[in-house]
Parts: C-alpha cells; sequence; structure tokens
C-alpha cells in the first residue's frame, strides 16, 4: 500500500468536505496530530480508523485506498459489449475523461 497516495486521498476527501484536521479528528475521535500523519503517509491507520474516516467523509474504502475508481453505476451506463475488450484500468480512464468533458460543458 501506498501510505502517501492513501494520505493524499484522505486530505482530498477531507478538503471536498470543507473540513479541517481538527474537525476531521474531532470527527473520529483522533487527535490532531495523528490526522496530520495519516495525510501526510507517514502514519498507518487501523481498519477501525479507516471505517471511521469513511464514515465522517462520506466515502468508501476504495476510495481511501484506491483514489478514483470505477463506479458500476456509470460504468453501466457508459461501458457496454463494445467495450468489453478494455481492461479495467482503461474503464476508470475513459470514466474519468467522462467526467471532465461533462465539467466543461457544464
Amino acid at each position: 500500500m501506498n501510505l502517501k497516495q492513501i494520505g493524499q486521498n484522505v486530505k482530498n476527501k477531507r478538503k471536498e468536505m470543507k473540513l479541517t484536521q481538527a474537525e476531521l479528528a474531532e470527527l473520529i475521535n483522533l487527535s490532531n496530530n495523528h490526522v496530520s500523519h495519516i495525510e501526510c503517509g507517514s502514519g498507518k491507520m487501523s481498519l477501525d480508523t479507516l471505517l471511521a474516516l469513511c464514515q465522517a467523509l462520506n466515502t468508501t474504502p476504495n476510495e481511501i485506498l484506491l483514489g478514483e475508481y470505477l463506479n458500476p453505476h456509470l460504468a453501466n451506463k457508459l461501458f457496454d459489449n463494445p467495450s468489453s475488450h478494455l481492461t479495467f484500468d482503461d474503464k476508470v480512464l475513459l470514466q474519468q475523461i467522462y467526467r471532465l468533458l461533462g465539467e466543461r460543458h457544464k
């Protein structure tokens, strides 16, 4: 596991929720220092901490541990039989491109 990437994922979700490290720490009953270490990638977390983070940040373990992932509901709309030859990573990339194109047209 890449602790730096996991920490970055936590930080991104925290900022998306407009929380400070101190506010997140209070929500999950950890010290601000511990949250800082997790976000910097210098601290590990227990399964209980991961689940508490997911609950506080309204996210899934996949998003925390893996970052961007394929949304199965969107995948069903975007990728049917013609894309069956694509790898999972190709589908994730296509979903990211689709999301960016959608943002350009807002």
